[in-house]
């Protein structure tokens, strides 16, 4: 008997439990229905108006403003252009060697401009923003009054060591000014692609005068030297001149004529009597 009493008492939790599980079931099975059944018997709300499905929710989104780089233009009211006096090819230019440009500004509107300065650089023509080379600013800060028109001088020199070869380089020359009230402009008077040539050194008449003119200037020094040192530490010689007299006593008188002798004698005695 202890043992069914032991038997008794584990399965009678369980046995609970379970009737428990049910009754929450049935709970929640009712619940339900009931819910269904108030839904059924609920009146539609139908005032006329239209079915309004609702809009739908549009997040605020940020839009960010693409900032555009700040890119200075040329003045409509300016122009440029440009000369190589001394180069009928614009395309190829000597390495090495000074190389001149004319650039001229015009100025059309009714203020005046200030031109500041003049940049120039070689750059890789596939990519404007690589450069190859750059060439010193020319500053003027000169003022164009409206109507004139006003040439300046800009001058570089391509390296020697991009001459040669078929390698071509983008000329890049900007005029940076500005107006009377501060706005800022820049032109390209000249953009084009360039290539660099080798300068074969031949006879230069300029270097040929001036090596004669600097030996002509020292044999002038040392001629100069020679003849401060002489008269510095040179012993003059005094040179006198001798006066000969002749002597009366053995003169061989037989080779001149008679009359010759007759002549001197009468001479000689004339100027004794006068002195006489």
């Amino acid at each position: 008997w202890k043992l069914l009493l032991v038997a008794t008492l584990c399965l009678t939790p369980h046995l609970s439990f379970c009737e428990e599980d049910e009754v929450l079931d049935e709970e929640i099975m009712d619940m339900e229905e009931d819910e269904e059944a108030e839904l059924r018997d609920a009146e539609p709300l139908d005032d006329g108006s239209p079915l309004d499905d609702g809009e739908p929710i549009e997040h605020d989104t940020l839009q960010e403003e693409a900032e555009e780089d700040f890119v200075i233009k040329p003045s409509e009211d300016a122009k440029v252009f440009y000369a190589f006096p001394k180069h009928a090819d614009e395309t190829r230019f000597p390495g090495g060697k000074v190389v001149k440009t004319l650039i001229g500004f015009q100025n059309n509107g009714d203020k005046k401009f200030i031109v500041d300065n003049v940049e120039g650089s070689f750059r890789y023509p596939m990519d404007y923003n690589y450069v190859i080379q750059n060439f010193t600013s020319f500053r003027y800060g000169r003022e164009v009054s409206p109507g004139v028109t006003q040439t300046f001088l800009y001058m570089f020199v391509p390296s020697e060591q991009l001459a040669g070869g078929s390698r071509t380089f983008s000329l890049v020359m900007s005029l940076n000014y500005r107006d009377e009230d501060g706005t800022l402009y820049t032109d390209s008077p000249f953009n084009e692609t360039v290539s660099v040539y080798e300068v074969e050194e031949g006879f230069d008449t300029e270097i040929f005068f001036m090596y004669i003119l600097l030996a002509a200037l020292f044999a002038l020094v040392l001629f100069g030297a020679q003849y401060m040192l002489s008269s510095a530490f040179g012993v003059r010689k005094s040179s006198k001149k001798t006066m000969e007299t002749g002597t009366s006593e053995d003169i061989d008188y037989d080779y001149i004529p008679k009359d010759h002798l007759a002549t001197a004698t009468t001479a000689k005695k004339a100027k004794t009597t006068k002195r006489e």
